[in-house]
């Protein structure tokens, strides 16, 4: 699962740093693709649910599974993968959020017709940023549900092990 965290984010980067037409990588394509305001806005849709709902040891704790060494109970596995579901909808509707304020600001500065761009653009890249973190958070998502089933594998086999058992005895 770490590798798969790892693959979404090398391969965004070389996705947006690769030159479409000379087929060379420019790294001065990358900075029409920070705007640090627009990631603070759909974090801020996401960051503090978590801290006010107490549930950030859970969120950490959906990151932890990706070691596979890590393990916990199943209560706590549940917990997680709904904070990590949680999460998943925070971001994408913080997303939508910031796009729906952005298209405001511009249709009541259409007089500018030299602001379009600009705004278009922080508009798209909210939305952009949302997917990008989305795309993090679904393997954490499909981790967390691979935990689940396993741990479930472990208890149905127990069970089977100790029905054979008593019916050995009897």
């Amino acid at each position: 699962m770490l590798m798969e965290v790892i693959s979404i984010v090398l391969g965004g980067f070389l996705l947006v740093a690769w030159d479409y037409g000379g087929g060379g990588l420019e790294l001065g394509r990358l900075f029409f693709l920070l705007d640090p305001p627009s990631l603070v806005i759909v974090l801020l849709f996401a960051v503090p649910v978590l801290l006010k709902g107490g549930v950030w040891k859970d969120f950490v704790r959906a990151w932890r599974l990706l070691k596979k060494e890590y393990t916990c109970h199943l209560s706590d596995l549940r917990r997680t993968l709904d904070v990590v579901e949680m999460m998943q909808k925070q971001v994408l509707y913080g997303g939508v959020v910031c796009v729906l304020m952005t298209l405001i600001t511009i249709l009541a500065n259409l007089s500018d017709p030299a602001s379009l761009g600009p705004n278009l653009a922080v508009a798209i890249l909210s939305m952009l940023y949302a997917l990008l973190i989305e795309m993090l958070l679904l393997p954490l998502q499909l981790e967390v549900k691979r935990r689940i089933i396993d741990y479930m594998d472990v208890d149905i086999e127990a069970e089977d092990e100790k029905i054979s058992i008593e019916e050995g005895k009897i």
